[in-house]
Parts: C-alpha cells; structure tokens; sequence
C-alpha cells in the first residue's frame, strides 16, 4: 500500500477524484467503485491486475491511498497475495505518476 499527499484539496470528493481517474484512463482502463470496505474506487486492467484507491481527507491533508490488487473475488482467491505483487507493480506505477502529475491534484 502506498501513500501520495497532494495539494490540499477540502472540497474534493471521492466521485470527483474518480471522475477524474476515469477521464485519464478511458480507453485504457475500466474506472469503477470498489465494493470492498477499504478502498474507493479500482483502476482495473484485466480480473488479474487492478489499483484500487481511496481518498482520506483530514483538516490539513489531501492524500490518495492506493495499492495493488486483483479486482476480481475469484481471481484474489485463485492468485493468491504473493503473486499478484508482481503483476500489480505496472499499473501501480502508473497510478502513482499520474497523481504526482496530474494538474487536478496540484
């Protein structure tokens, strides 16, 4: 699990950032709300390898915490967590260089 503090944002919402997550991989990735309890929204390649997020606001801090997953219950069960670290680390990075660039989160 990874942490990327950004420009404080209060007024930034957990749609907003999904709405713009989905904007910057369409095309590319499926961008959907996440059904687990921990995260807000997956960036999803394939049912192997996804990103799932979430936006914690604090009074002083805007930070996404994000890490690698397969998005897929069944897929989770049948890989295991050991595996999936070395299929999650190309779209992780991804995620991660596109928060510390994207203007919306500057």
């Amino acid at each position: 699990m990874a942490v990327a503090t950004i420009t404080h944002k209060p007024q930034l919402t957990k749609e907003q950032a999904q709405e713009i997550f989905a904007k910057q991989f369409a095309g590319k990735y499926k961008v959907h709300e996440f059904k687990g309890l921990l995260r807000d929204f997956v960036v999803e390649k394939n049912a192997w390898v996804g990103v799932a997020v979430k936006l914690e606001q604090t009074d002083t801090e805007t930070k996404f915490v994000y890490g690698g997953l397969a998005p897929k219950w069944w897929a989770r069960a049948l890989m295991g967590g050991l595996i999936g670290v070395f299929l999650w680390n190309g779209l992780t990075n991804e995620v991660e260089q596109f928060i510390s660039t994207a203007p919306e989160f500057k």
